[in-house]
């Protein structure tokens, strides 16, 4: 498929494992071991490692959060920051060349090893799990690159194995066949995390199920050929005649009609929801994740990979090849002489006003206050939002009077304390940060997103449902929204789709969401250039990102490139 990625591998028949997840630390390192070999040895907990590890590829220097996240309408930062992803200008861009390859190594990785492990004389329980977690990461890599690619190149087994090098790109559908095949499998070969033999850290069949609630609610929402939804968004700021920019801090509410996405024109919206609602209320019943009192607790690094996180990027603290620059890209460090440092990529004001008074996403979940400078020997701080103003006079709310405004791109939005990561050295280096794939609040969301799609409005089960994330966020139950104006299948459906912004922010998946909604053309295109200067103007060509130009280049059977690209 890819020879830059591949070529390596077929000529020295080589591979290089490190472990990623925390109780795999004391598992020998292998550098140069031949396939054979590790059969003889029956390594399938270094090969697992091993496919686990090219999920760090992407992080090393911030790629992937800049793919999943800059290109939406909720994020902004500095323009020189989001002047490529951000501003739309994706051919080539270094992110979206290491995303495309790193989750292509990882495919391969988990096609080999897993044909390796299929041949070793090794417990049936164990060569089980051991294959449905290399199947359930091989259908994770390729559900990402279906969304962000459409049709792709499709190895259902690896190049070591036999399989071509160059091969024609697979249609939508055909792709999602073979996540879900994966999926299945995977759900029926993996512990559960119950099982004694699970261990912390890694997916579960759980995880799989999860997933796979995901898949089906992708495919019903983009299949789906009509129907209203509606988002908060417009432009951010506008100039007066003297060309003063003047902020526009609250949203407006729009109200869109969604397209069909290219490619799932086969699918049955309906039935795709049905086997998402299905699926995500097996995840619920099971027992097997819950969620936090608190977005405090969630966040807590005495939490990870518990409870919550379904599937989450493993980390070590203090080690550089496991590390990403997820919490200092994002909140920022505080250097030595008290000042914050980094901490470019912020939430803009309409995400934030999107929130009640109370809801421990924006009370807790928000840095309101930033020393940014040194003036006459002491720190200055800022403050967030502009709203605020009459409690920093007052010296409420833990303001301070002396508290200043500022709009800087870096300084005026949302840091949130999700990302605040308290082990990063002084020099904003290689943060532990567990990047969140999957969590349990998303297969809520997911049941309650089917349910109203399957039952033409809401059922009672799913408003409970949502209601537990209501509790857990201090936020305005939707039991008692309906008192007052009852749901109907268009409100829930855009209520759902603003939980998740609310939920998930920063987390990769609004881009998504607005993707598979077939609205992500209208909502960008109703900011223009936010109140950042950054371009947030699309075109059709938009829709997909494109293949890496050595992709389209070296392949024969790839004669073009994404339409517009």
């Amino acid at each position: 498929m890819k020879p830059t990625i591949f070529r390596s591998i077929l000529i020295i028949a080589c591979f290089l494992f490190t472990t990623s997840c925390s109780d795999l630390l004391d598992e020998k390192t292998y550098t140069f071991i031949a396939g054979e070999d590790l059969v003889a040895n029956k390594n399938y907990d270094q090969l697992v490692a091993g496919a686990y590890n090219t999920l760090h590829y992407s992080f090393e220097w911030g790629n992937y959060h800049n793919v999943v996240n800059f290109d939406c309408d909720y994020q902004s930062g500095p323009a020189w920051a989001f002047g490529s992803l951000g501003a739309g200008n994706f051919y080539e861009d270094g992110s979206n060349l290491n995303f495309y390859n790193n989750y292509y190594k990882s495919i391969h990785r988990a096609n080999y090893h897993k044909y390796l492990i299929s041949k070793m004389d090794i417990d049936e329980k164990v060569k089980a799990n051991a294959m449905g977690e290399l199947a359930f990461l091989k259908a994770w890599s390729y559900f990402n690159l279906v969304q962000f690619y459409g049709d792709i190149v499709l190895y259902k087994t690896s190049i070591s194995e036999g399989a071509d090098i160059y091969k024609p790109r697979s249609p939508i559908k055909e792709v999602y066949e073979h996540i879900i095949e994966e999926l299945k499998f995977a759900e029926t070969a993996m512990y559960s995390t119950k099982d004694p033999e699970y261990k912390i850290g890694h997916v579960s069949s759980g995880a799989a199920k999860a997933v796979l609630a995901k898949v089906y609610a992708t495919i019903g929402s983009a299949s789906m050929k009509s129907g209203s939804v509606s988002v908060m968004g417009g432009p951010g700021a506008i100039k007066d005649d003297n060309g003063t920019k003047i902020y526009l801090p609250v949203p407006a509410k729009l109200t869109f009609q969604k397209s069909q996405v290219a490619g799932y024109e086969d699918f049955d919206s309906k039935e795709y929801y049905k086997l998402a609602m299905d699926k995500a209320k097996e995840v619920i019943e099971s027992g097997d994740f819950y969620l936090y009192p608190s977005q405090e607790a969630l966040w807590s690094v005495t939490n990870r990979n518990k409870g919550e996180f379904i599937f989450s990027l493993q980390t070590l603290a203090g080690d550089n090849s496991m590390s990403n620059y997820v919490a200092s890209d994002y909140t920022g460090y505080y250097k030595p002489d008290g000042t914050l440092s980094s901490g470019y990529y912020v939430q803009r004001d309409h995400w934030y006003q999107l929130f009640d008074e109370n809801d421990g996403r924006a009370k807790w979940g928000v840095i309101h206050r930033h020393p940014f400078t040194i003036s006459g020997g002491k720190l200055l701080y800022c403050y967030y939002p502009a709203k605020d103003s009459v409690k920093v006079r007052l010296g409420q709310d833990g303001y301070k009077p002396t508290d200043i405004l500022r709009y800087d791109a870096h300084l005026y939005g949302s840091k949130l304390m999700k990302f605040r990561d308290y082990t990063t050295p002084v020099d904003g280096s290689r943060s532990d940060f567990n990047w969140p794939f999957i969590r349990y609040a998303e297969v809520i969301l997911v049941y309650a997103e089917a349910a109203n799609e399957v039952n033409n409005g809401p059922s009672a089960d799913a408003i409970a449902q949502v209601e537990k994330l209501n509790i857990r966020n201090n936020s305005t139950k939707v039991g008692d929204i309906a008192k007052t104006t009852p749901w109907t299948l268009e409100s829930f459906r855009s209520y759902i789709l603003e939980e998740r912004v609310k939920e998930f922010a920063g987390e990769g998946l609004r881009r998504f969401d607005l993707l598979r909604w077939g609205i992500y053309l209208q909502t960008m295109n109703a900011i223009g250039v936010d109140e950042k200067d950054v371009i947030k103007r699309r075109e059709e060509r938009h829709l997909l990102l494109p293949l890496p130009a050595n992709e389209v280049n070296t392949n024969p059977f790839i004669e073009m490139n994404n339409p517009g690209w």
